[in-house]
């Protein structure tokens, strides 16, 4: 049987909350980070290549520690808020995913706060990691809007393409690869689950509910929760048994229903509530997934 791992993005706190759901899940029996495929975006890129390359999730949570550039936005809201403005903007007139994301892209290169070669250095800690097996992670070409996903075959630094996985516009600089220029993964969508279509068992973790609370209705949430289910529903339309973890209560509360994401002040809380959640899920994810 095979099996894919799908580690969704969700800035420093959902760093923190997924790597207490693989520690959590692995004290339980569920080896999450043994799965023939990792396919991590933005937050999920840095926890997903950690994971398979063994490291401690928990003491890798320092990395998270180097503050950021001057002149990036503020911590929490603030920054939630202006991808969510800058994702307004963009979706303006598209008539396509690509020309939505192709607009990101002039808004990534519009906006970068602080210059590329600071924000690498966030990425010092990975630099110089060979490309774990089984890896991948996800980005998008900020020119042609475009997804592009990593893995060992491309042969780009490890680091550079966790990078551009990151590189949440207007928050950060898009990173250069070979002469192109590449923005977040999670500008397709934050999880990116149909990347892993194909495999026998997926488990696919969102650091985002993918469904407003009863009563509430946000036109761009329901369009970002759309594109989310359609690729769901390709992983299943490919024969997958697939399951999904999307934030509890306490993580809903922790992340402020995800405006408080990029709060690096709030990824320890994340990883205990994160171990904490894993607990409540271990039984049903152990039903696909196995020992």
């Amino acid at each position: 049987m095979s099996r894919a791992l799908v580690l969704g993005g969700g800035g420093p706190v959902g760093v923190g909350w997924e790597s207490g759901l693989l520690v959590g899940l692995s004290e339980a029996g569920v080896e999450l980070g043994k799965a023939d495929l990792v396919v991590g975006t933005s937050a999920g890129s840095i926890v997903g290549a950690e994971a398979v390359l063994g490291w401690d999730l928990e003491a890798s949570l320092a990395l998270l520690d180097t503050p950021w550039p001057q002149g990036a936005p503020a911590e929490g809201p603030g920054g939630i808020e202006l991808l969510l403005a800058e994702l307004t903007q963009a979706a303006s007139g598209a008539t396509s995913a690509d020309e939505l994301r192709r607009n990101l892209g002039r808004i990534a290169h519009a906006a970068a706060p602080f210059g590329e070669a600071a924000y690498l250095e966030l990425f010092d800690g990975i630099a110089g990691q060979p490309w774990p097996a089984h890896y991948q992670c996800t980005a998008v070409d900020t020119e042609t809007g475009e997804p592009r996903v990593w893995d060992a075959t491309a042969e780009v630094p490890l680091h550079l393409a966790i990078a551009s996985s990151c590189s949440v516009p207007g928050i950060f600089p898009p990173v250069t690869i070979d002469g192109r220029h590449y923005m977040d993964g999670g500008m397709k969508t934050a999880l990116n689950a149909d990347f892993a279509a194909g495999h026998d068992a997926v488990v696919a973790i969102s650091c985002f509910a993918l469904e407003l609370p009863p009563g509430l209705a946000d036109p761009l949430m329901d369009m970002l929760n759309a594109a989310t289910e359609a690729e769901l529903q390709a992983v299943r339309s490919a024969g997958s048994r697939l399951e999904v973890v999307v934030p509890g209560a306490d993580f809903l509360d922790l992340s402020g229903w995800g405006l408080n994401l990029m709060d690096p002040s709030l990824t320890r809380q994340a990883f205990t509530v994160g171990k904490r959640q894993a607990a409540a899920e271990a039984e049903r994810l152990a039903t696909v997934w196995g020992s």
